[in-house]
């Protein structure tokens, strides 16, 4: 039985204030998690548009952490992502 693999991607948070750039995807680790955040921080300040951070496993997706001018404007707290997980997507 194969498992979603979990993967870490830095994109665009706006599709109509789009930065040109290609999404950024890093692996499901503790140093994937670490360098997609400071992709987010550098691509926002660099950009000069809205990034967002986004958990995917398999299907789900979920927005952890979105960055605007270099600095996190928001972050999902840790309780939005277990329960976003146990009840599925909200489609």
């Amino acid at each position: 039985m194969a498992t979603d693999v979990k993967v870490y991607s830095v994109e665009d948070a706006d599709q109509e204030s789009s930065s040109g750039i290609p999404a950024g995807t890093f692996p499901g680790t503790l140093a994937g998690l670490l360098d997609a955040l400071d992709a987010a921080r550098y691509r926002s300040a660099a950009a000069g548009t809205p990034i967002a951070l986004v958990i995917a496993e398999g299907k789900n997706r979920q927005v952890i952490r979105r960055f605007e001018s270099g600095h996190e404007t928001w972050s999902a707290s840790q309780t939005d992502i277990r329960t976003k997980q146990v009840d599925g997507p909200s489609d």
